[in-house]
């Protein structure tokens, strides 16, 4: 993860997502993130790149849940 450079609220988006889940799953999340945004191929982490990657890693059942905390933390500027 040291090779993702977090921009915006894009850190706070990630480390809520996580949180968000409960302790024993956290790792999946963490680590299906992590995958998600260097499949992106972006060393650059925006709050755009967060919704595009939580939208394609995020069960269906889940999507809504992290789609509010995405809008929680979105900045203005975005």
């Amino acid at each position: 993860m040291d090779d993702l450079n977090f921009t915006g609220n894009s850190k706070i988006m990630f480390e809520e997502v996580c949180n968000a889940t409960p302790w024993l799953f956290r790792h999946f999340t963490r680590n299906g993130l992590v995958k998600g945004l260097k499949e992106e191929g972006c060393g650059q982490v925006t709050e755009e790149t967060m919704y595009k990657v939580c939208k394609q890693v995020t069960p269906e059942k889940h999507l809504a849940l992290t789609m509010e905390i995405l809008d929680k933390h979105k900045s203005s500027s975005s």
